[in-house]
């Protein structure tokens, strides 16, 4: 049953969800450092989050369309996390390190695509627009990396995991309001129907986009530094593609679920190579914002059609399967290769070249669009 207060818990889950991601991302290699791990040693730590992100997401996904109900795996598996991350402020050797963390990527990867899954469902039956849900999750990141920028000095940052921990124990108090019985597949599992070539189409398309994202995840900031920008200045750049996210999320999430994918996901391939050609070209910081606005295309739209139609193309008793597999393609393999191609690009070659390469990227993936419906 979808109520209102149901409808509040799902906000209320992505705002902590992508809230602990706005703590994980800027400050988990600093609080291992902190803890006295070298830079070889934090890499691999930071790997295992980005490894779990591949496997996790696919193989839950399979599992849980046999089940009934997701709702109750994704509240045990919040809890189990922020008891990882918790016990994370008592291990000592890099294995028992390595281990806890690897765990909870594993469980924290794999809620998220369930949880889009839940919102999609929603939205396709008229409740709410799958935007005005999602959106929470950019409001919370935005919030907890201020937050954290003020909270978690040097001396802080020990305390990092209790926070994270009760991020994650609001993302399982959102689950238990989850709407039961919804989003999930259909059927018994057996007998099941193939995955459809516009649907492997859809997952190469998500790839080639989060591929495209390398240089801008991984290095944007450093490539800023570069030209001279103070950290202010970086933040605020950061701020506004958040802003144009967000905005773009709430006004225009409808009309993006109700138009063809193969026409929305084009546009936003072209404004992506766009984007990533502008910064390799641009200095000046009128453009650079300009270009951020970008974001609001490159991600978000790109995002809202991708969500919706994975779950249109995806057969009835693979649904949750279907979340997890274009999430492991896209910011799992796609992220994970992105940043260390533009890695090895950037310290040959510098950022601009990498920024070159990830809009050539954005334009690779126009062919896998051609396979897409251009119809509703």
């Amino acid at each position: 049953m979808v109520s209102t207060a149901s409808l509040h818990h799902i906000r209320l889950f992505y705002a902590a969800y992508f809230g602990a991601m706005g703590l994980i991302l800027p400050y988990f290699p600093v609080y291992l450092s902190v803890r006295g791990l070298d830079v070889a040693a934090i890499g691999m730590i930071t790997g295992l989050l980005a490894l779990a992100r591949v496997f996790s997401p696919p193989l839950v996904g399979h599992m849980l369309d046999k089940k009934p109900s997701s709702k109750g795996f994704i509240t045990g598996a919040c809890l189990a996390a922020a008891l990882f991350i918790l016990l994370l402020s008592w291990a000592v050797n890099i294995w028992v390190i390595a281990a806890v963390v690897l765990a909870f990527g594993f469980l924290w990867s794999a809620v998220l695509p369930l949880t889009d899954g839940i919102s999609i469902h929603v939205s396709e039956a008229a409740w709410v627009d799958y935007g005005r849900l999602r959106v929470w999750g950019s409001v919370g990141f935005v919030a907890a990396s201020l937050a954290g920028g003020a909270w978690l000095a040097d001396a802080d940052m020990l305390h990092f995991p209790f926070w994270l921990c009760l991020l994650l124990l609001v993302t399982a108090i959102a689950a238990r309001g989850f709407p039961a019985n919804v989003g999930q597949s259909v059927g018994n599992g057996e007998a099941r129907e193939r995955f459809s070539f516009a649907f492997f189409a859809l997952l190469t398309t998500g790839f080639l986009m989060q591929a495209s994202h390398g240089a801008y995840y991984g290095f944007f900031s450093l490539y800023l530094v570069e030209l001279g920008y103070s950290g202010w200045q970086i933040g605020a750049f950061w701020v506004v593609g958040v802003a144009a996210e967000i905005v773009l999320m709430w006004a225009f999430s409808r009309p993006l679920q109700q138009a063809a994918p193969a026409w929305v996901l084009g546009t936003c391939l072209l404004l992506a190579a766009l984007r990533w050609l502008g910064i390799a070209l641009a200095e000046y910081w009128l453009w650079l914002v300009l270009l951020q606005l970008l974001h609001a295309a490159s991600f978000a739209a790109f995002h809202i059609s991708s969500i919706t139609w994975v779950k249109r193309l995806a057969p009835d008793a693979s649904h949750a399967a279907a979340q997890g597999w274009y999430s492991a393609c896209g910011f799992g393999l796609g992220t994970t290769l992105g940043i260390m191609a533009c890695g090895w690009i950037s310290a040959q070659h510098g950022y601009a070249a990498a920024f070159f390469t990830c809009s050539a990227v954005a334009l690779l993936g126009l062919l896998a669009v051609v396979w897409l419906p251009r119809r509703v």
